[in-house]
């Protein structure tokens, strides 16, 4: 039997990459059971929506004059990518629901997840996580566009922001305004975190892309004569379905962020209010029959 990851405790970068992968080591199957059950359909969607997107955009670059000023994409290529939009947004709404679901479940239940709280769970808030989405989308987004420096601050402030919603069950709104006082005084370290967090997943992501960056080097320069006439040749099926491999593994791995930014929102509210402290605390005076 797996010994149970306390979650409620303060953590150095180390500690949380270590302990995330162990989670995941641990966790993967019923995690990742829930995760296809829950998000499979709006993944479908997507993976679907981004395959097309890539088949018709580059369709239309390939057949592109720089003299014709009537060219424009195609309607299925703007369709793809409203769809492609819309499927991504419930795609991450469901991921984070899912995932932060599961590791509530587990920490309330001595390291035991119970399904259908998660499920309930992601149910319930469904709507509020994809609100919470387009307001921190819109906020960084802000943030970016006025100077790259205020972006990057409210991207790493609202970085906690789902995991304080579901765990401190926040309105949206509230959850948005607390992030940022969440965040003082632990704004360097916590950005130093997601850095190497990041580079991590880069890497991950790199590897499960390998397939298709290989056959893409190997199709250009065995067909560049005729790419060059036509750059959509390259775009095969075989090209198709290894696009479709690697961005279902693409969206999958990002529940590697999702338990990162978990154990973050935990090392940062057991330093501010020392929850896991004091429920130990609280433990030290009961016995074992009352434990149990």
């Amino acid at each position: 039997m797996n010994e149970k990851i306390q979650f409620k405790k303060q953590r150095d970068i180390g500690e949380i990459i270590t302990d995330t992968f162990k989670f995941i080591r641990e966790e993967w199957k019923p995690l990742g059971t829930l995760i296809l059950k829950i998000t499979g359909p709006a993944l479908f969607v997507l993976v679907v929506a981004a395959s097309i997107y890539t088949q018709t955009a580059m369709g239309s670059f390939g057949t592109f004059d720089i003299f014709n000023t009537n060219q424009s994409f195609s309607m299925s290529t703007v369709i793809s990518v409203l769809v492609m939009l819309l499927a991504m947004v419930a795609y991450f709404s469901l991921l984070y629901g899912t995932v932060l679901h599961y590791i509530k479940s587990y920490v309330n239940n001595n390291g035991k997840v119970i399904p259908a709280e998660v499920n309930d769970g992601v149910r319930s808030e469904f709507w509020s996580l994809i609100g919470l989405g387009f307001l921190i989308g819109i906020i960084a987004g802000i943030g970016f566009m006025l100077c790259v420096i205020p972006g990057i601050y409210a991207g790493v402030a609202l970085g906690t922001a789902y995991a304080i919603h579901v765990f401190q069950n926040r309105a949206v709104d509230d959850t948005i305004s607390y992030s940022f006082k969440f965040i003082k005084n632990e704004w360097w370290i916590t950005f130093a975190t997601y850095i190497v967090i990041y580079i991590i997943f880069y890497i991950v992501n790199v590897i499960f892309q390998l397939p298709l960056i290989i056959y893409t080097m190997a199709n250009t320069f065995a067909s560049i004569d005729t790419i060059s006439a036509n750059p959509v040749d390259m775009f095969d099926w075989l090209y198709t379905a290894l696009n479709a491999i690697s961005l279902i593994a693409q969206y999958l791995l990002q529940s590697i962020l999702v338990i990162a930014t978990a154990f973050v929102y935990f090392n940062l509210n057991e330093k501010k209010n020392f929850t896991g402290t004091i429920e130990t605390i609280d433990t030290l005076g009961t016995t074992p029959q009352e434990n149990a």
